[in-house]
């Protein structure tokens, strides 16, 4: 059998093609690189990766350059060296250099005025929730989690909750609008569970801007000295990790109890049981060793966090994306996912101001303080193992009650 050689030019190419082709990533392995970037951003930045905080810093600059500061507060610091700020910055970058190299950047309109109702309804929801769960899907659920704080836990009831009102508005809306006369297909597919092209104008974006974007923040951070090159890495990372694989956790809580719909969800839901496993075991790890506070990424726990989740949840699912759901879409042409971005930037500082003063006061249960350091990582590998045997239950549930004969795709 003959072998055909090629130039390592064309090697090359194969081997960009198969990172940044059609197909994408396998959501398990998505998980084990968050897993191992959460890791990562503890021992460089000295934080879990979350998304908020950035959120409400850009806001309160923005207050201020209109002296409205009374009502949004004074930012501690610039965006270019606050961690989040970094962070949030490095995932649309991130999105946007995966996108052009999978040639899947493209500016996308918003559908209708439905869909901008949605996206302004939805960042509302999302700031409003976050300022009473004390964090988004990443801050008050998987990077807490990670952090070995109860207020994750209590995060994840109410995602749950949120997910499934969620999907019974959304069938709802698609009843809805697909009852009235006339109706085109175009119209009946702005209204689908899944997120469809709308009036897309597709583009080559020179990745060659982005190089430069990239370049002048590096040597600025190398000049001053500042650790925020880090911070700029890992959510560099984290944008190519989401967006090659399509790691949605709207879609993940959304669907996951949508029948013939949930294959997708459930195997994001495996792939955010594997980054918790492998992000545990790390920052354990370094916490244990004294190389990470104990009390970081740990906050208040209360029925406030499930009530906060569930709005949160519910407000993703009419933006259209989670607190890096927004920020990986934007980086990929999303007009919605931009305003859905705005509308929560602006909104999160004034809840933060009005509604965190109130709940500041319960209690951060880091759970090894709690019951013990081996109690507490025998608690967390039954979690994961009882969160996979329930993901794997749903799939058998509908792979033997919905089997039509068709191949059910499993990740």
């Amino acid at each position: 059998m003959s072998r055909v050689k090629i130039g390592f030019k064309d090697f090359v190419k194969q081997k960009r093609e198969k990172i940044f082709g059609s197909e994408g990533w396998n959501p398990i392995m998505a998980g084990v690189l968050i897993g191992l970037v959460n890791i990562l951003s503890y021992i460089w930045v000295n934080k879990a990766f979350t998304v908020y905080t950035g959120f409400l810093n850009w806001g309160q600059h923005i207050y201020n350059v209109f002296e409205l500061g009374s009502i949004a507060g004074v930012p501690k610091l610039v965006p270019l060296l606050e961690p989040t700020s970094v962070g949030n910055i490095g995932t649309i970058l991130g999105a946007m250099f995966a996108a052009v190299l999978s040639n899947e950047f493209a500016i996308r309109k918003v559908g209708n005025k439905v869909e901008l109702l949605e996206a302004i309804t939805g960042g509302i929801l999302m700031a409003l929730g976050v300022s009473i769960a004390f964090g988004c899907n990443w801050g008050g659920f998987l990077s807490a989690i990670t952090s070995w704080s109860l207020h994750g836990f209590a995060f994840l009831v109410g995602a749950l909750i949120g997910g499934y009102i969620g999907l019974k508005y959304v069938s709802w809306k698609v009843e809805k609008v697909t009852s009235l006369e006339p109706i085109t297909n175009v119209e009946k597919d702005s209204f689908k569970v899944r997120v469809e092209e709308h009036d897309m104008k597709t583009f080559t974006f020179p990745i060659s801007a982005l190089i430069i974007i990239l370049a002048l923040l590096i040597t600025y951070y190398t000049i001053i000295g500042s650790p925020m090159i880090g911070g700029l890495f890992i959510g560099f990372t984290i944008g190519m990790i989401l967006q090659r694989a399509r790691f949605c956790f709207v879609t993940a809580f959304r669907d996951l109890f949508n029948g013939p719909e949930n294959a997708r969800a459930l195997g994001i839901h495996k792939g955010i049981a594997i980054a918790i496993l492998v992000g545990s075991i790390g920052v354990f790890a370094l916490k244990y060793m004294g190389m990470v506070k104990g009390d970081i990424g740990v906050a208040p726990v209360y029925i406030s966090n499930v009530i906060g989740s569930l709005i949160f949840t519910f407000g993703t699912i009419l933006a259209g994306g989670c607190a890096s759901g927004i920020l990986w879409r934007a980086g990929e042409g999303h007009i919605k996912a931009w305003i859905a971005l705005l509308t929560t930037v602006l909104t999160y500082p004034i809840f933060y101001q009005l509604l965190r003063p109130y709940l500041i006061n319960y209690p951060r249960i880091f759970i090894p303080y709690f019951i013990g350091w081996v109690q507490a990582f025998i608690f967390m590998i039954a979690f994961v193992v009882l969160y996979i045997i329930f993901i794997y239950y749903l799939e058998y549930k509908y792979r033997v009650s919905k089997w039509r004969g068709d191949i059910y795709e499993i990740y």
